[in-house]
């Protein structure tokens, strides 16, 4: 671990009625840092905070304070199609508690800066997968207790419910953005939400980020596989459209021959803490950059990057210098 890095291991953030909810920061030696929130990955069900690459090493090369956070994790009940790891020790509960909780997440730690020495003016929020969704939701839903009707009942704010929950850039890794163009009946998706998307149609969209694309959107960095076999790259593709269309600055990276967790095939998928070192492996991977820059009339363009670096650290930090540094 670089020594100029400062962690802070399982700090609890909530209190819920199936445990506590913890967080790990990794505090650069710079003063005031932005801060990165990550939100893990594993199919909403399994995984934990500690599915996250390398924060020590990054926090360091970034000059960003970063925190992984745990989330309630889906219950899974007896005879479903879906496998967990019995071993876990995260708290589980029903959707929408996952985006509730990584809402109480960002407001705690921009409510406590001060205590740990980061600037928590502006926040990016990063995820991978699952975490991707949570990210996107996130950057698009300002208030958890905006995210929709059909989730109006189970929406509360318990957890630093002064300080705001917005947030200023998002980062995902295959994230799925709009689950009415997701087919899941008996997986994780239709787990997620209590039945298929004919069923419960508002639960479906609400719950999709693009749903939730407005102008005021933050900036977003988004980086897929084109030969994804879990999340569709066309998740990727519909959420930088309706960025695009909603007058929103946005990057999409597509990896020309990468699978899920950027393996090439499914059989070698590991963990996410070894993904970036996948993603920007030597040669780099056959790739596509898309990039949408909008400029007011008469106003002068402000690219996210200046110019356009392989998918990896370095574009990462250069947005997150662009949008929150």
């Amino acid at each position: 671990m670089p020594e100029s890095v400062t962690v802070h291991e399982g700090v609890t953030y909530a209190e819920r009625e199936s445990g506590e909810l913890g967080l790990d920061l990794y505090r650069p030696a710079v003063e005031d840092p932005p801060l990165v929130v990550y939100v893990h990955g594993g199919g909403w069900v399994a995984e934990t905070r500690a599915n996250i690459p390398d924060p020590e090493r990054y926090a360091a090369e970034w000059g960003c304070a970063i925190a992984s956070v745990s989330y309630r994790l889906q219950e899974v009940p007896d005879g479903a199609d879906v496998e967990v790891d019995p071993s876990n020790p995260t708290p589980r509960g029903a959707f929408p508690d996952h985006f509730v909780d990584v809402k109480a997440a960002i407001r705690w730690l921009r409510a406590h800066a001060d205590d740990y020495g980061y600037d928590a003016t502006d926040i990016a929020v990063w995820g991978s997968s699952a975490g991707g969704h949570l990210a996107l939701l996130a950057g698009t839903v300002d208030d958890v207790t905006d995210l929709g009707d059909a989730f109006a009942d189970e929406l509360t704010k318990t957890v630093a419910p002064d300080a705001s929950g917005a947030v200023q850039a998002v980062v995902s890794w295959y994230g799925v953005s709009d689950f009415t163009a997701v087919d899941d009946e008996g997986g994780p998706v239709s787990l997620l939400f209590g039945g298929t998307r004919d069923e419960y149609p508002e639960r479906y969209a609400q719950a999709s980020p693009v749903t939730h694309v407005t102008p005021e959107s933050p900036p977003t960095l988004l980086m897929h596989g084109r030969e994804d076999e879990m999340v569709a790259v066309e998740q990727s593709r519909r959420f930088y459209d309706a960025l695009d269309d909603a007058g929103v600055n946005a990057l999409r990276y597509e990896l020309h021959d990468l699978n899920h967790v950027w393996v090439e095939d499914l059989a070698d998928i590991e963990s996410e803490r070894v993904a970036m070192d996948l993603l920007a492996a030597s040669p780099t991977h056959a790739q596509s950059v898309y990039e949408a820059t909008h400029v007011p009339e008469g106003g002068t363009p402000t690219r996210l990057l200046a110019d356009l670096p392989p998918a990896g650290p370095d574009a990462i930090r250069r947005f997150l210098e662009r949008t929150v540094g």
